[in-house]
């Protein structure tokens, strides 16, 4: 090999060298700038946003208005809101839906609106409230209408609160409990008309019919004594603290009130 070309070799090989180290820096510091980011995030304590959790967090808000909007009756965000996309039942912590909201705020047109943009009428929150037991219970036959002519089921129940017709009967509603049965809602056995029994003295006691419901206080017509002939006595909370049969005691054609707890026996005859 000639002087001359060991001296292009040399060249090139220098040349290659060259390159390869000034890729290896260029590398070192992109990876250090990078670094550089996420240990400046680590110092603030702030973590970065991705485009996923700013929509997370748009939809969030989106969805604490829906709500806030149904309470309160302001359509114009309630529209808004849905046309952007918020859906209808959405839930808030508890499980409870804007129609629940609405209705429980007395907001007809809100719950109307959000009824027309899909809004389930049974569905139910945690505790398994629906927005036709909210109804029964504020004495709103307007939204209970708008919600039983939207597909409402008459007898959903919710643990310790029972039926529409029981909750309505149970608050005084009563043009709303007699709204209910019309449309076809189901007795529990313990509602108004109802024959029920109070028989505390182990089996012995009264039967009668249902006259009214105040929460858990029953107004019964007795149209029967039952084993007490000789007289029952005294049973403070069911029994108005009177005697039952005997001379002296309850008799049948009286009218007397009790609590729910002594009714033994219910919607059936002795």
């Amino acid at each position: 090999m000639t002087n001359r070309k060991r001296t292009r070799t040399s060249a090139f090989i220098v040349a290659c060298v060259l390159a390869i180290l000034a890729i290896g820096q260029a590398v070192t510091s992109k990876e250090h700038g990078f670094l550089q980011t996420d240990s400046s995030l680590q110092k603030s304590g702030k973590p970065r946003t991705t485009p996923q959790s700013e929509t997370a967090v748009q939809e969030e808000t989106a969805q604490t208005d829906l709500h806030k909007a149904a309470q309160a009756g302001n359509v114009t965000t309630l529209r808004t809101r849905l046309r952007e996309g918020v859906k209808p039942d959405v839930r808030d912590q508890d499980g409870r839906t804007p129609l629940m909201e609405a209705v429980k705020a007395g907001q007809v047109e809100a719950a109307q609106i959000l009824l027309e943009a899909g809004a389930n009428p049974n569905a139910a929150s945690s505790s398994g409230r629906t927005a036709l037991i909210e109804a029964a219970e504020s004495g709103s036959t307007t939204a209970a209408r708008l919600l039983i002519d939207a597909g409402a089921d008459l007898n959903l129940s919710q643990p310790r609160m029972g039926t529409p017709l029981e909750t309505a009967e149970r608050t005084g509603h009563n043009e709303l409990a007699a709204m209910l049965l019309k449309a076809g809602a189901r007795s529990s056995g313990k509602s108004v008309g109802d024959t029920v029994c109070v028989r505390p003295w182990e089996g012995a006691g009264y039967c009668g019919v249902v006259e009214e419901i105040q929460k858990t206080v029953f107004r019964i017509h007795v149209t029967e004594i039952v084993g007490c002939e000789e007289g029952c006595p005294a049973k403070a909370e069911c029994s108005e603290e009177r005697p039952v049969g005997g001379k002296d005691g309850i008799r049948p054609g009286n009218v007397i009130t009790t609590v729910s707890s002594c009714l033994t026996h219910t919607g059936v005859r002795p």
